[in-house]
């Protein structure tokens, strides 16, 4: 702590926060004006003002807020300033208002005193009434209770910046990949943008972090899909032969379609439709226990060429019944009504046969990557890539005003692969 005399030559008391506290959110120093340039003057108001400073600075304990201690502070300083002894002349004119003694203090402004675990439980009350999978908002609960647990914090409005960043370190540090990691930070971003729409929070501590990937080259550099070689041997092997039509058409309904697992394997024989003179698949969400990852998710494709060269829709025939049926016997199951999990530890075990190794193979979801990443190369457009994989459009003016391709410009698209 110090007396400096500002550009105005006005003296202020200058006093700097230990890193422990500006860790907790309160500034790095704090400015209070001596109201005189009189130095004389303004050495005896500092003694003063510096001594009930670090008075209410010992007070601070765990619970303690910053803008508690701004309010105390206003309060103290205003008293003080009352008993300067007024027979030397107050040469600055600025008035006396508390909101005017501190000037780096952080603004709390009306936020309510909220537990974290509290406003969580409220979040996910709000995030389920919304036309979200249950799956997706107990996966967003769990990574913002990992947040919770390890940040050691207990109300929402003790979240500052440095536990984020110090959150963020310790994300890289518990190896997971790039892309998790950054699905873990979005989640919990999106957990204190909430907060600060319910006046939880001044402002959200996440929204600028930065989660740059360390372990690749590029954003999808974490992704695996499945290379030509793997393919090759993953279709051509005697283990893959021996399983029944409906895991082999499964398989290769992922590769060529580019579809979600879960969106495959729920698939209905009346989910295979005609349109245009194409036959199409409608990925929908109309049966029992059907789920859609999101709106952009029911959409109508056409079947790729290859699929209607390897005989797809003589499959379908011989599923075919005079009532809507399941197309694959797949069955949903488990607390989310997950279709697509028996099929996955198949592949897992298959894959592992023919050594494709785990942590270091592809998985089912990896047909997808490998089917964008195919349109990518051919310089299809993002738009009709969103499209065909059921993914939200990012252009406001394509997403919001513009139609849908027809299914023969889609198929088109197809057929260049």
């Amino acid at each position: 702590m110090y007396l400096f005399r500002a550009t105005n030559c006005t003296y202020f008391t200058r006093i700097c926060f230990a890193k422990s506290l500006k860790d907790r959110g309160f500034p790095f120093d704090i400015k209070i004006s001596l109201l005189t340039k009189v130095r004389p003057i303004a050495t005896k108001r500092n003694l003063v003002i510096s001594l009930a400073v670090v008075e209410l600075v010992e007070r601070i304990n765990e619970a303690t807020m910053p803008h508690d201690f701004k309010s105390s502070l206003n309060k103290r300083i205003n008293e003080l300033r009352e008993e300067f002894d007024c027979e030397y002349p107050v040469t600055l004119n600025i008035p006396v208002q508390p909101t005017q003694v501190i000037q780096h203090l952080p603004q709390q402004s009306n936020v309510q005193q909220v537990l974290l675990k509290d406003a969580l439980d409220s979040f996910v009350i709000s995030k389920s009434k919304e036309n979200i999978l249950d799956a997706t908002v107990r996966q967003l609960s769990k990574r913002i209770q990992h947040f919770i647990k390890y940040s050691k914090l207990r109300n929402v409005v003790e979240t500052t910046t440095s536990s984020a960043l110090k959150y963020r370190d310790l994300l890289l540090n518990q190896g997971r990949t790039h892309k998790t990691n950054k699905e873990y930070l979005a989640a919990i971003s999106q957990f204190f943008k909430w907060c600060c729409l319910m006046n939880y929070i001044d402002k959200n501590p996440f929204v600028d972090i930065p989660h740059r990937n360390n372990g690749g080259t590029g954003a999808y550099s974490a992704r695996r899909r499945w290379q030509t070689n793997e393919l090759n041997l993953l279709i051509q092997s005697d283990a893959f032969k021996a399983k029944d039509k409906y895991f082999q058409w499964i398989t290769l309904v992922l590769l060529y379609q580019g579809m979600r697992p879960g969106e495959t394997c729920q698939l209905y024989t009346d989910d295979i439709i005609e349109q245009d003179g194409l036959i199409c698949i409608h990925v929908n969400d109309s049966k029992p226990k059907q789920r859609l990852k999101n709106e952009w998710a029911n959409r109508i494709v056409p079947i790729h060429p290859t699929l209607l060269k390897l005989g797809f829709v003589d499959f379908v025939n011989s599923v075919q019944s005079k009532r809507a049926k399941p197309l694959f016997n797949c069955k949903p199951g488990g607390q989310d009504d997950d279709w697509s999990k028996n099929y996955c530890q198949q592949l897992g075990r298959l894959s592992t046969t023919i050594n494709l190794l785990p942590k270091n193979r592809p998985s089912a979801y990896s047909f997808r990557h490998t089917f964008i990443d195919e349109l990518k190369q051919q310089e299809v457009d993002e738009v009709v890539v969103a499209q065909l994989v059921g993914h939200t459009h990012k252009n406001l003016t394509f997403g919001k005003y513009g139609k849908n391709f027809p299914a023969g410009f889609l198929f088109k698209k197809l057929n260049d692969l």
